[in-house]
């Protein structure tokens, strides 16, 4: 550094001012002078405030006052005998405040050991003898001042090399860091692409999964992995059970052992934004310290858990259950590519668990194809069969015949004689119902005519009767002898009912089988009633000018196992059953709901599990027919 012309600090320094302080290169650097003697400070003061800002003090304790509340004091000039305070001592207690002020001592005296006690204590920059002359003391302070920015200068690189030093050493460790994170996330992808090959080449996901399991714990460095299932209890709440677990086997305490509750309420243990998350199919991750509910910290930390991530598995749209990693050992972060990995995980459980569930369901509706088969080939075989044992028939009621003519003529009262009767009448008796068997069978004509439906509704019945009696059934049926004329195919009317008919037998015979002790009933209502407007516009059927506000209602009532609210919505979906393969096809009460729709009627449906359900079938009337 140098100075030009009069020396003034900050005006006309023309050696690299961009280096110096801030403020310094816009102020006279200011010096503090100190003096018992006021005339030495008058002097000093007119002698170089042309060069510098000038504080003048008559006492140690004075100028530390002026130096505690006078920020950038560059030099300090103290003389050395003061009373109360020597300059010596004030040079040291301003040396211990602010190093890298620089200090000059005046003094009076040539004695060696001033100077040296001055040196030792006060580690001055220089000291000068009484009297000074000008010219030389103002080129030692010019000095001086040289020596402030210097040391000012020098201290400024020094701290920006120590920041640059520690950002490297940051770098670096967030380099490591990242480092790590990186080969832990290709050891994620690797264990999770050989968790997809395992997944979706091999139909039994469950096989496989306990290794899978344990192949990503050890990878991503957890205590413990959880796959939970959701299922909802009779009351309607959402649990979460157990299913499968992985345990680390090396450096885990004991405890971390210990098993999760068989059934996990998220209304008890107080998990509901979690719940609340997962069905939305979002993530929840985080060490437990940072949570903020204190039942769930209180609940995670009772087994051990120090940090989690937890993922949903989503089958189409619902929540099947999650997965979650827990670390029971430390705190940790969950980084963005073991979190990825994590919901990929996920994705592919989701993944083999709606693949298995698709490979059931198309397994069992096959076998419900193959039986609706067998059943239609029965029913084309129902006519002809219903001819050959026709022919037989003949035969024996003409030989009943032959036998009660000839009875009547001879002993009329024999038990002969009623054996032929009862012969002549059951062969009537089967006679009708072939005859039935073989109208149900028919291809409907696709003619709508004008009908009663008590007829159809008579035909319907002969199917049943028998069979509701041997496998005591009550049956009650209530028709109303005025029914008004319906525009109908009466042969497709007769199919619904047989299909309304057969569920409710189903029903009351699996409810028997769960309680023998229950009374079976069916009850089988056809009336006729008048809607109020509101009623008759929420009817599904279509409407037209020739409609009118009467209906006639098929009712089919049982008490047998009823149905809950997840069933009742989907009882009427095409190969939607709960009965075993080979006992229904899943296909009756959608077939009867498509006839239902296409001879324009309304179907509703009304069941409470446990005790039975209602299908009452709503048929328009037209207004040239209705009954006043």
């Amino acid at each position: 550094m140098k100075w030009d012309g009069e020396l003034l600090y900050g005006k006309r320094y023309t050696g690299g001012a961009d280096h110096l302080e801030a403020g310094a290169t816009l102020e006279k650097l200011k010096i503090l002078y100190v003096d018992d003697e006021k005339a030495n400070l008058i002097n000093f003061s007119i002698a170089f405030k042309r060069y510098f800002t000038i504080f003048t003090a008559d006492s140690g304790p004075a100028a530390l006052e002026i130096f505690e509340n006078t920020p950038d004091i560059a030099i300090v000039v103290a003389d050395q005998r003061m009373p109360r305070m020597t300059g010596v001592e004030l040079l040291r207690q301003i040396r211990a405040v602010e190093p890298d002020v620089v200090r000059i001592i005046l003094t009076a005296y040539t004695d060696v050991a001033d100077i040296l006690d001055s040196i030792n204590k006060g580690k001055i920059y220089h000291y000068i003898i009484k009297p000074w002359e000008e010219d030389e003391l103002l080129q030692l302070l010019h000095k001086a001042g040289e020596v402030y920015l210097l040391t000012r200068e020098n201290k400024r690189l020094l701290q920006e090399l120590n920041d640059k030093n520690r950002q490297l050493e940051s770098d670096v460790a967030r380099r490591k860091r990242l480092e790590a994170i990186l080969l832990r996330r290709d050891m994620v992808l690797a264990a999770v692409n050989d968790m997809a090959k395992a997944l979706l080449l091999n139909r039994d996901w469950q096989v496989y999964i306990e290794e899978l399991l344990g192949r990503m714990g050890l990878v991503m460095g957890v205590s413990r992995i959880h796959i939970m299932q959701h299922q909802v209890d009779d009351s309607g709440e959402l649990l979460a059970r157990p299913r499968f677990r992985w345990v680390a086997s090396e450096g885990t305490p004991p405890e971390i052992h210990d098993p999760l509750p068989a059934a996990l309420s998220y209304t008890k243990y107080h998990f509901d934004s979690w719940r609340r998350a997962f069905l939305q199919g979002e993530l929840v991750c985080g060490n437990v310290s940072s949570f903020t509910e204190p039942n769930i910290i209180s609940f995670l930390r009772s087994y051990n858990i120090r940090s989690i991530a937890v993922a949903p598995i989503m089958v189409n749209d619902s929540c099947w259950g999650m997965i979650g990693f827990e670390d029971c050992l430390n705190d940790r972060e969950w980084p963005s590519p073991e979190l990825d990995a994590l919901k990929t995980a996920a994705s592919l459980l989701g993944t083999a668990i709606l693949r298995e569930s698709v490979e059931q369901s198309l397994a069992a509706h096959q076998a419900q194809l193959a039986h609706a088969g067998r059943l239609t080939a029965l029913g084309e075989m129902a006519s002809g069969i219903g001819h050959e044992i026709h022919q037989p028939l003949t035969v024996i009621n003409l030989g009943a015949e032959t036998c009660k003519s000839y009875f009547d003529r001879h002993d009329p009262h024999c038990p002969a004689a009623e054996a032929a009767l009862e012969m002549r009448s059951n062969v009537k008796k089967i006679t009708n119902i072939i005859n039935s068997m073989r109208s149900f069978s028919r291809a409907s004509s696709g003619d709508w005519k004008k009908v009663s439906l008590q007829w159809p509704l008579q035909e319907a019945m002969t199917f049943f009767k028998e069979q509701f009696r041997l496998h005591m059934i009550e049956y009650s049926e209530s028709v109303s002898p005025d029914l008004p004329l319906v525009r109908t195919d009466s042969q497709k009317f007769e199919q619904i009912v047989v299909n309304l008919l057969s569920n409710a037998r189903y029903a009351v015979e699996k409810k028997q089988r769960q309680n023998p002790a229950i009374a079976k009933k069916i009850a089988i209502s056809l009336t006729w009633r008048n809607l109020p407007d509101e009623e008759l516009a929420a009817m599904h059927f279509r409407k037209s000018e020739t409609t009118s506000s009467q209906v006639i209602v098929l009712e089919v009532k049982d008490n047998g196992i009823g149905m809950n609210q997840q069933v009742q919505k989907r009882c009427l979906e095409p190969f939607f059953t709960t009965k075993e393969v080979g006992e229904g096809t899943g296909l009756g009460l959608s077939v009867t709901l498509g006839i239902i729709r296409e001879l324009n009627f309304h179907l509703t449906v009304e069941s409470t599990e446990g005790e039975g359900a209602t299908f009452r079938v709503y048929i328009p009337v037209e207004t040239a027919d209705r009954i006043a």
